[in-house]
């Protein structure tokens, strides 16, 4: 099951693995220390596509995994098969397999999963046992997984042992579905947290239609038109083309803690220096003290309603927050939804 998971090979590939399936990569012992580094080559018995690729690239801890059944493998061979003989592979049949030649089974490999399943009450978002008669879901989550981490398709291709684009297509087109029912489900917040005007659905399209690395920012996006650039420098927080949504929640909420930590730490500084506390009239002090006031507007608006209208239906007016950035935006938009006292100064 770990090497499924973390592979993505299909079950029979796994358990048809040969006792030694792991060939040496040029320079692979040098790269063994870092982190993620791959290390090795395994090959594996492509069972399903003639003529498609039977290796892929692993790193040190799938080597790990493999190494640790191939002792056990040593010590059940020396326990319950017949003498002189010889496992023909990594993944032993234990019940009449005195021979050593017959594999693992895949049946009693999802009755054990299904069993631990229940022991330890592992259900899914809607609350079903989760099932694991179906291990090929592991392969579905590793294509997405790469595709996601910007891999091409090409290489996912290889990785999986696809003989045609054309199956590895069936994946991206999962991930981008996957993609923007997960965008849908939030409402967008901008700078101060309030409702943008634009739906949530058009927003997807236009920040796919206007991606560029520029505008992917670590707590949300930037929707300035792709011809205009910025010169804000990174003053996204006093910004009205900032959007964000309770994805980034972990950033927003880091964000904050940094700016006030900062605020603490450079009002330190200048009490030691001048003897008198940093005045609420210091130029960077309000610049900071905005960029604070905005996280904490978002944060709570995100806390209070996450969450927009499910995927696949129609966007609703509380799906997108437009933040003003401005105070006379600030004053205008608080107009136009009729709530007054919102005219105090705005990140």
């Amino acid at each position: 099951m770990m090497l499924q998971a973390r592979l993505g090979r299909r079950i029979s590939e796994i358990l048809m693995l040969d006792p030694d399936p792991l060939l040496p990569l040029a320079g692979g012992q040098a790269r063994a220390a870092e982190p993620g580094a791959m290390v090795a080559r395994l090959r594996y018995q492509q069972t399903k596509i003639d003529g498609a690729p039977d290796t892929i690239l692993v790193d040190a801890e799938v080597v790990a995994i493999i190494k640790a059944q191939q002792e056990w493998a040593a010590t059940w061979l020396r326990e319950h098969a017949a003498p002189g003989a010889r496992a023909r592979y990594l993944f032993l049949g234990m019940l009449f397999n005195r021979n050593a030649d017959r594999p693992y089974v895949s049946a009693t490999l999802h009755r054990a999963l299904t069993e631990l399943a229940r022991r330890l009450d592992i259900r899914d978002s809607a609350g079903r046992m989760v099932d694991f008669q179906r291990t090929h879901r592991f392969r579905h989550t590793r294509a997405t997984s790469l595709l996601n981490a910007g891999v091409p398709i090409h290489v996912v291709q290889r990785y999986l042992g696809h003989l045609s684009p054309a199956m590895t297509m069936h994946y991206a087109q999962t991930l981008a579905e996957t993609h923007e029912a997960e965008f849908l489900r939030y409402r967008k917040l901008s700078a101060d947290g309030r409702d943008l005007e634009i739906g949530a659905r058009d927003l997807y399209d236009m920040l796919q239609l206007d991606q560029r690395t520029d505008r992917i920012l670590p707590n949300g996006w930037c929707l300035l038109p792709p011809r205009q650039s910025c010169d804000r420098g990174n003053a996204c927080l006093t910004c009205d083309k900032f959007a964000t949504d309770a994805s980034f929640l972990p950033e927003l909420r880091q964000q904050k803690d940094r700016t006030l930590n900062l605020i603490d730490q450079r009002q330190e500084v200048f009490r030691a220096r001048t003897g008198t506390p940093m005045g609420e009239d210091n130029v960077w002090l309000q610049g900071r003290r905005r960029e604070a006031a905005s996280l904490e507007a978002i944060i709570t608006a995100l806390q209070r309603d996450p969450r927009g209208a499910e995927p696949g239906t129609a966007p609703g007016p509380r799906q997108a927050i437009r933040g003003a950035g401005a105070a006379a935006r600030t004053g205008q938009i608080a107009a136009r939804a009729g709530q007054p006292g919102l005219n105090r100064p705005q990140a």
